[in-house]
């Protein structure tokens, strides 16, 4: 029986599902219905966290040398998505941002990421992994309900399904679910193009303003 890119991506999240509850035999499922499982994900960070930790659904988990949940206030009303964890430059870049022009201490935010495993050396092409990290971050964001979602370079496309270049796009508002979302230059972008940093700045005192 053929099934869909779709319906192979939730079966993978069913086996993995039950692998983590120590389920070693299915019944005979029923390709046609298969649905999204987000719904059944924890609704806990805590156990979201560890249920994730134990996923090998991607080849990451496999040459993870460590693994990113969270950081910060998990109470927070801003919520920041970057695609990777930050490295300490970039962490340290983006506390001087939040510091200096929004006058907010970074510990004071809830961060996140979409791929949660850290490995040492970065594939260029992490489409299928992404795909299958995405819904853990939803989660995530189900879970915080935040006022303010901050996405980091390319986090943007990737939670807001576009195309979009992000040097046209950031600064500008969106709204996903309940929340507000404002898009910003990747970090790493503006390590390597510092002349950028005005843009950044520019875009950050409109996050004031919400």
């Amino acid at each position: 029986m053929n099934i869909s890119e779709k319906q192979k991506l939730v079966l993978l999240e069913l086996l993995q599902r039950d692998k983590i509850l120590g389920i070693e035999y299915l019944n005979s499922i029923q390709f046609q219905s298969l649905k999204l499982l987000s719904t059944k994900l924890p609704s806990n960070l805590l156990l979201l966290s560890d249920y994730v930790s134990k996923c090998s659904l991607c080849s990451l988990s496999k040459s993870k040398i460590s693994f990113s949940f969270d950081n910060g206030n998990k109470n927070s009303q801003i919520m920041v998505v970057s695609l990777f964890q930050n490295n300490s430059k970039e962490l340290d870049n983006l506390t001087f941002l939040f510091n200096t022009e929004l006058a907010i201490d970074i510990n004071h935010i809830y961060m996140t990421n979409i791929l949660k495993c850290n490995v040492k050396i970065k594939k260029e092409n992490l489409e299928n992994e992404i795909a299958q990290c995405l819904g853990y971050l939803e989660q995530q964001i189900k879970i915080i309900k935040p006022k303010i979602i901050i996405t980091m370079g390319s986090a943007f496309n990737y939670l807001m399904n576009n195309n979009d270049d992000i040097l046209n796009i950031s600064g500008n508002l969106y709204s996903y679910d309940e929340s507000k979302l404002i898009p910003l230059l990747g970090l790493d972008f503006l390590n390597k193009n510092p002349s950028y940093k005005v843009n950044m700045i520019s875009d950050l005192k409109k996050i004031k303003k919400l």
